[in-house]
């Protein structure tokens, strides 16, 4: 997709893994509790936790991080709580529970608490603010720098204390502030990554851990984007064959699955050149491409894509531009029950600030040139796009660096890995990179489906096996294969 588109208290010194002699005394955010009060219609309850901005020396100042429950319904026991991470980064956890808490999630809300959160940078939790992008204009490693310079005066207090590391020590003060003896967790996407590093850093306090849809722990930031790249144009090929077989009412042409793969990328370079005017805005290569890598998160959005593709077919483009603009990352809900509209929130930059602290890589428009051929080898159609990507931390204001690569967690217990073999944005091969690099013998259940993630594909075998091991501690088999 284009840039464009874009806690039980315990001993002080136990509770930091903070290199020294000296640890900071972290009591007092271990031993907060938090007031819960109506927030929406639906039953779900808000409240919050104040936690340091940098862990190392909390004098540097605080930050609440917003917090939503749905209390436990029953029937049978309370368990405790689950905090959720929907991924992005820069999704809001308390908007897309708001819309997933009454269904997908409703089994699990019999026995347990369920807790969505902003992280830190996101949503209600100190946002990242970085005004209004600046205008498409010129090269776009200049756009980049342009941005992170709106970044840096707007929300440069806050850049180096965001990211995964720290968001991980939120959530074991959010643990204790929970009443929770152990950590119960589901993560979907990055929110994969964000358990595992949990697990790492805490694993004596690690409890049942599902992660769904996993990230690549330990890459840079080139393989992971090369990675996507090919993932990407399998599940394109899926959808085309998958089309084809629907005869005449397939809108792609082509005389067979070679020529319709090249005809799409074709529309996408006269897309460039050329774009198509809508009464909503422009059908550029941008929109065009985020489109289709919307469909492809999940199987269930692909007769909408054939729909959108048969409207551009008769010269209308703005089917495929709202589909765009819906977004592509994660899970999400356009329509949570406190009103707010997570198309106006700040993902896009909470993303940015994340992603940008979580790595060190800061690649030149030199070198994305230079990997330009092996991306479009990956992919002829989301390739080079993808390989833009590699520019997005040009300029950022706040040094990263590759400390939440390191998920080793030999010592936590086993967490359930839950990947797709057809996912376009975590590569199935991903988690068996997590498994091994955490080190526990963390068992892989494979969905042999396509789309982003498998606990909300409708597999009643990936449901079950999920709800399981969260409800009754039950593992499932080394190498379960679900349909």
């Amino acid at each position: 997709m284009g840039l464009g588109l874009w806690l039980a208290v315990g001993s002080t010194t136990a509770l930091v893994l903070v290199g020294g002699p000296a640890q900071p005394d972290l009591t007092r955010f271990y031993a907060q509790r938090i007031t819960w009060s109506a927030c929406a219609a639906d039953g779900m309850q808000c409240g919050s936790i104040v936690v340091p901005l940098d862990y190392a020396t909390p004098s540097r100042g605080t930050a609440d991080i917003a917090l939503s429950r749905y209390p436990a319904t029953g029937p049978g026991d309370r368990i405790g709580s689950l905090p959720v991470n929907f991924g992005g980064p820069g999704v809001s956890g308390i908007d897309t529970l708001a819309g997933r808490a009454g269904t997908d999630l409703a089994v699990l809300n019999t026995r347990y608490d369920l807790i969505g959160f902003d992280p830190r940078g996101v949503g209600r939790s100190v946002p990242v603010d970085c005004g209004e992008p600046p205008p498409a204009e010129g090269e776009l490693i200049e756009q980049v720098r342009r941005l992170a310079g709106q970044c840096g005066q707007r929300s440069g207090r806050i850049l180096p204390w965001i990211g995964t590391t720290n968001v991980s020590r939120d959530l074991d003060v959010m643990r204790a502030a929970l009443g929770d003896e152990k950590l119960d967790y589901l993560g979907f996407s990055y929110g994969t990554k964000l358990g595992a590093v949990y697990a790492h850093q805490f694993p004596d306090r690690a409890g049942r851990l599902v992660l769904d849809g996993v990230e690549d722990p330990a890459s840079d930031s080139e393989r992971v984007a090369l990675g996507q790249a090919a993932a990407f144009q399998r599940a394109l090929e899926a959808f085309v064959k998958d089309c084809a077989a629907q005869g005449k009412a397939c809108p792609i042409e082509g005389a067979d699955q070679r020529a319709r793969m090249a005809g799409l990328a074709d529309r996408s370079e006269r897309l460039a050149h050329d774009p198509l005017r809508t009464a909503v805005g422009d059908l550029g290569q941008d929109e065009y491409l985020a489109a289709l890598q919307t469909a492809l998160y999940s199987a269930d959005s692909w007769p909408v894509l054939s729909e959108a593709l048969a409207a551009l077919r008769a010269g209308d483009g703005e089917p495929l531009l709202l589909l765009a603009q819906d977004g592509g990352s994660d899970v999400r809900r356009r329509n949570p029950s406190d009103g707010s509209d997570p198309g106006r929130t700040n993902y896009a930059v909470a993303k940015l600030a994340v992603d940008c602290r979580d790595t060190s890589d800061r690649y030149t428009a030199g070198q994305v040139a230079a990997a330009g051929a092996a991306f479009a080898a990956a992919s002829p159609v989301f390739g080079r796009a993808i390989a833009d990507s590699m520019l997005a931390c040009a300029g950022w204001p706040s040094a990263g660096d590759n400390t939440s690569r390191d998920v080793r967690a030999a010592d936590a217990p086993k967490a359930l890995l839950v990947s797709t073999k057809g996912d376009p944005a975590t590569p199935y091969a991903n988690a068996r990179r997590m498994s091994d690099a955490l080190g526990n013998g963390s068992p892989v259940l494979t969905f042999n489906g396509q789309g982003h993630g498998a606990y909300f594909a409708h597999s009643t075998c990936v449901t079950e096996a999920v709800d399981g091991f969260l409800l009754e501690g039950r593992l499932p088999a080394a190498a379960t294969v679900c349909d």
